[in-house]
């Protein structure tokens, strides 16, 4: 299940390094940079990066390479907290790009913050996105945030669109990207508000989903809703 996070106030947050995309193959991850585990080590090679890349299929997710040492690390995956430094290394993520916060998640990042996300595929353009990786344990993609008024949300169709403002502050993603996010997967949407008095109520929704421009992006919530706002 896809998790989808819309707050109206919420409290500071700090920023985490983003993805790259190395090649439409593999997309490198400069977190694990000058690191290395055991977890889920499918083999060890002194190889070239070329025959390393050859070598990272069938149940290879991740490679590593150590261009100095000529040696190639096969994971079927990995995440931040099973890793030690060692200089050298670099992590390249077999065809993976992340749709939402729930794969960042899964990835191995438990770090609240911004990311790249790419709803519509690895050919498009990525979407920055405020992940918040400690609600009700985390994979939560905010889809808006209204803090202390600084970004004006009387907007025109177009601005809801396509969205506007900036995730390291007030933002709204956009209709078309809520519906990307929301056409094929089972996503949830939690609701937070905090009050003047710093008292923070939310309600939560197990179905959630918009429909496309041709639908006028028309809201569904299905599912019990429990929290404390009604």
């Amino acid at each position: 299940m896809s998790n989808i996070w819309a707050v109206f106030l919420i409290a500071a947050y700090f920023t985490v390094p983003l993805a790259a995309m190395f090649s439409r193959r593999y997309v490198r991850d400069l977190d694990f940079d000058d690191k290395k585990s055991e977890h889920e080590l499918l083999g060890e090679y002194a190889i070239t990066f070329k025959d390393c890349a050859e070598k990272c299929r069938r149940d290879c997710r991740v490679l590593g390479y150590n261009e100095r040492l000529k040696m190639c690390r096969l994971h079927r995956n990995l995440n931040l907290s099973t890793t030690s430094e060692e200089e050298g290394w670099k992590y390249f993520f077999h065809d993976f790009l992340a749709t939402d916060c729930q794969d960042i998640l899964d990835k191995g990042h438990y770090n609240s913050g911004v990311y790249d996300i790419y709803p519509y595929g690895i050919s498009s353009i990525p979407v920055k996105v405020f992940c918040d990786m400690d609600t009700m344990g985390g994979g939560w993609t905010a889809i808006q945030k209204r803090i202390n008024g600084s970004v004006t949300f009387d907007r025109n169709w177009t601005e809801y669109k396509n969205g506007f403002g900036s995730p390291e502050a007030e933002v709204w993603i956009g209709n078309d990207v809520i519906h990307q996010l929301t056409k094929e997967h089972t996503s949830s949407l939690y609701v937070s508000v905090t009050l003047q008095n710093g008292t923070t109520l939310y309600e939560m929704y197990d179905r959630f989903s918009v429909s496309d421009e041709a639908g006028k992006y028309q809201l569904f919530l299905a599912g019990p809703a429990r929290g404390t706002l009604v």
